[in-house]
Parts: structure tokens; sequence; C-alpha cells
């Protein structure tokens, strides 16, 4: 069975610098969006994460090194 990934980890890995900075970043984005749903700031179907890479993919957040 072929998985589809969108998008791409690849790309993502390259926009993030490496795995372990990509894996941190989502999850940070996306526990923040998990707080918004609960909040009723945002409403979706789509996993947050998956939410949050695709944010990171189409350039809608940027990631910050401190």
């Amino acid at each position: 069975q072929i998985m589809v990934t969108k998008p791409p980890i690849d790309e993502l890995t390259e926009i993030a610098g490496n795995k372990y900075v990509l894996c941190c970043a989502l999850t940070k984005r996306a526990k923040q969006l998990n707080q918004m749903q609960a909040n009723d700031e945002i409403s979706t179907d789509v996993k947050t994460i998956s939410f949050a890479a695709e944010e990171l993919y189409e350039g809608k957040i940027k990631l910050v090194r401190e």
C-alpha cells in the first residue's frame, strides 16, 4: 500500500532544517491549534498536526530559532 503524505515530509524537513526541529515546531503549533479549537476560535475537520504541516508548507507560519 502506498502512503501519500501532503505536504511531503522531505520538503518540510528542508524548510525546518532537520526532522527534530520539524517535529518540535509542528507539535508546538498543533498544541496552539488544539487550544484555539477548545476556545472556538477555529473549526476544522483536519487533524491539527496536519493543519500545522500545511501552514508551514504554504508559508503561513515561519520557524523562529531562539
